[in-house]
C-alpha cells in the first residue's frame, strides 16, 4: 500500500549520492501482459481441451483470466477450482497454477487424460493483478492491495505517507536504528536477520525496526498510508476484519472479489477449491473443535468435514512428500475460508513451495550463475525462524540477490543516530527463482489427479422392475456413492449455496407414480453410502431414473416397465 514519495529537498538530506537503480525483476516470473499472452497461447494450442476467458477486470482494468481445462461441456461435469494470485505478493502461486495447467494439458498419462475427460478443472491464476504488478514496477515492494486510493490512517488524506527508497536501490526493505528502547537483536543463527530479544535468555533489545521510509505526515507512524488500496484476500465475507487497513470499506467492495465470488456462485459444479496462497490447511488439517461449531456463527470445521480435511491432508502429504511446512495461520477475510464457510465448498490452501529444512546434500558454492532445476539444497540450523531458514537455503543454492546488506543512511527522523537499510529483498522468501518450482508443480499435479480420482461417483445399481398386474409396476434400485469422498460438505448443506443430492424418476405421457416420491432431495452422501429407492408406477413403456447433482454428475438408468 506504499509508493515512492520524496521531494528533492529530502533527497538532498538523506539519500546516498548515487543514481537510483531499478530493482531486478523476480527471476523467471511474468507480468500481466506476458501472462495474458501465455494463457492465450496455451488455450490455442490445446485443441478442445482448454479455453481462456476474462471473468472480470481489476480496479485498474486488467483482465482476470479463467482457464478452463477438460474435454466436453465444462458445466456438465464435476469440477475443481484452482485459484492463485489473490495475495499479490505470492507470485509463486500464479506461476505454479499456470505450470500445473500446462502439465495437465501436455500429459499422456491415462489417469490425467481420464481426469480431463470426466472432470472440469477451472484455473484462475491471477485474481489480484494490480497488486502483483508491483513486483515488476520501478519501485518494488510486497504489495497486497489493488489500485484503490485509501485513507488507512483515517486522517482525511489519501496515500500521504508511503514507503521511501532511502538507499535508492529500487526496492523497499527495512530500516534499523540503534536505540536503547529497541526490541530487536541480530539472530544468533544468522546475524543478517533481526529477531525480538528474549529477556528469559538474558537478551536486551538493540534496534528499532521500521519499514524503509520516513514519517512524511509527521504523525509518529511510518509509511502507514501509501498507495496500494484494498487487499482482495482481506475483503471476502467470512471473518471480515472491519476497520482494518487494507480490508476496504465493506466486504466484497472490490471488483476482483466480486468477479471471483460471482464465478463461484454461477458454477454449481465446483466440488472443491484449491488455493495457492500463504495460508496452509493441507500440510496439517485443522482439527474439529466442537466449541466453534456450537455457536450461531460457525467458525470451525463441522465434524464430518474435518474428517474429510484430514483425509485430503494425508493424501496431499503422501502425493507431494513436502515436509516441515511453516505455520501459516488463516488471515481474516480470506478467500479459502469464505469458499468453505459461506459457499459450502471443500476448500484447501497451500503455499505450494517453501524453503526446505532437511539436509539433502552438502552446501553448493555461492554462484549466481547456478541454473539447476533441482528442488534445491537445504542446510540445518535456525529452522525456527523462517527468514533464517530461507537465507540458509538461498546460500546453499548460490542465490546472492535475495538480501540487502545493512548499509548506513542519514535518516531525517533520527538525526545523529545510526540508521541502516537492509534485509530480505521483496518477494524473495515466498517466491524462489522459477526454476526451483518445477518439482513442486509436478507433485501438485499428482495431488490434483489423485484428488480428482477420489471425488464422489454416483451409480445406480440393482435395478429391478416387477409387474404387479393392472398396469402397475414396482421399481426398486439402489443409489450408491462409489467415490472415496462425500458428495458435498456438511457446511454446504447448511449454507444452501450448493445443490442437494437429487433422485428423480422421469416419466412419459400416461405414466404416473402411485406410491413413492418421484423427486427426492437429500443432503450429502458419505463415501460408500447406499440409498434404497422404491416406486410404484402406473403405465407402460420406459422410465428414466436419475441420481446426482452438478458436483457429482448425473447418472441415468432407463427402465423397461415389464
Amino acid at each position: 500500500m506504499k509508493h515512492l514519495f520524496c521531494t528533492a529537498f529530502f533527497i538532498s538530506l538523506w539519500s546516498p549520492l548515487v543514481q537510483a537503480q531499478s530493482a531486478p525483476t523476480p527471476p523467471g516470473y511474468q507480468d500481466h501482459a506476458q501472462l495474458s499472452a501465455r494463457l492465450k497461447t496455451l488455450a490455442s494450442r490445446s485443441g478442445n481441451a482448454a479455453t481462456v476467458e476474462s471473468i472480470g477486470k481489476s480496479l485498474s482494468g486488467k483482465d482476470i483470466w479463467l482457464l478452463t481445462l477438460g474435454r466436453g461441456k465444462a458445466t456438465a461435469k464435476p469440477a475443481l477450482l484452482l485459484v492463485a494470485g489473490i495475495d499479490g505478493s505470492h507470485l509463486a502461486g500464479t506461476e505454479m497454477a499456470v505450470e500445473l495447467a500446462e502439465k495437465l494439458l501436455s500429459s499422456t498419462s491415462d489417469s490425467i487424460r481420464r481426469v480431463l475427460d470426466t472432470k472440469t478443472i477451472y484455473v484462475l491464476p491471477l485474481v489480484s493483478p494490480d497488486a502483483q504488478a508491483q513486483a515488476f514496477a520501478k519501485l518494488r515492494f510486497e504489495r497486497t492491495g489493488n489500485a484503490r486510493d485509501t485513507d488507512d490512517d483515517r486522517d482525511g488524506r489519501l496515500n500521504e505517507d508511503p514507503f521511501d527508497d532511502l538507499n535508492r536501490d529500487g526496492q523497499i526493505t527495512q530500516v534499523r536504528i540503534e536505540d536503547p528502547t529497541g526490541q530487536y537483536v541480530p539472530s544468533k543463527d544468522d546475524a543478517r536477520v533481526l529477531v525480538k530479544a528474549d529477556p528469559a535468555k538474558g537478551e536486551t533489545g538493540r534496534y528499532l525496526v521500521l519499514s524503509e521510509g520516513v514519517d512524511a505526515d509527521k504523525d509518529g507512524q511510518f509509511n502507514e498510508d501509501g498507495e496500494g488500496g484494498v487487499a482482495p484476500d482481506k475483503n471476502f465475507t467470512f471473518d471480515y476484519p472491519f476497520f482494518t487497513p487494507g480490508s476496504g470499506e465493506m466486504p466484497v467492495s472490490e471488483p476482483e472479489n466480486r468477479a471471483l465470488l460471482d464465478f463461484l456462485a454461477k458454477s454449481p459444479n465446483v466440488y472443491a477449491v484449491l488455493t495457492f496462497g500463504p495460508y496452509n490447511n493441507l500440510s496439517e488439517a485443522p482439527k474439529f473443535d466442537r466449541s466453534k461449531t456450537a455457536k450461531r456463527i460457525i467458525t470451525g470445521l463441522l465434524e464430518k468435514d474435518a474428517t474429510v480435511g484430514e483425509q485430503v491432508s494425508k493424501l496431499y502429504n503422501a502425493q507431494t512428500s513436502l515436509k516441515d511446512a511453516p505455520a501459516q495461520p488463516a488471515t481474516k477475510g480470506n478467500f479459502a475460508q469464505t469458499a468453505y464457510y459461506h459457499h459450502g465448498r471443500f476448500s484447501f490452501s497451500t503455499p505450494g513451495w517453501w524453503a526446505p529444512k532437511a539436509v539433502s546434500a552438502p552446501p553448493a558454492r555461492r554462484d549466481s550463475s547456478n541454473t539447476s532445476t533441482k528442488p534445491g539444497l537445504a542446510v540445518k540450523g535456525g529452522d525456527d525462524n523462517e527468514d533464517v531458514r530461507f537465507l540458509k537455503w538461498a546460500d546453499a543454492n548460490g542465490l546472492t540477490n535475495v538480501y540487502v546488506n545493512w548499509t548506513p543512511v542519514d535518516h531525517p527522523d533520527f538525526p545523529g543516530r545510526k540508521a541502516e537499510v537492509g534485509g530480505l529483498v521483496p518477494f524473495a522468501r515466498q517466491n524462489p527463482p522459477v526454476r526451483f518450482l518445477a518439482d513442486n508443480v509436478q507433485k501438485h499435479v499428482q495431488f490434483m489427479t489423485a484428488l480428482a480420482g477420489r471425488m464422489p461417483q454416483i451409480e445406480i445399481v440393482n435395478v429391478r422392475s416387477e409387474s404387479l398386474g393392472s398396469n402397475l409396476h414396482r421399481i426398486t434400485a439402489q443409489v450408491v456413492n462409489r467415490g472415496l469422498l462425500p458428495t458435498g460438505s456438511d457446511m454446504g448443506d447448511r449454507v444452501r449455496w450448493v445443490p442437494k443430492m437429487k433422485v428423480e424418476l422421469k416419466l412419459a405421457d400416461k405414466q404416473s407414480v402411485v406410491s413413492g416420491r418421484r423427486i427426492m432431495l437429500r443432503g450429502p452422501m458419505a463415501a460408500g453410502e447406499t440409498m434404497d429407492v422404491t416406486f410404484l408406477v402406473s403405465g407402460s413403456g420406459r422410465v428414466t431414473l436419475e441420481a446426482g447433482n452438478a458436483m457429482t454428475g448425473i447418472n441415468q438408468q432407463e427402465i423397461n416397465l415389464k
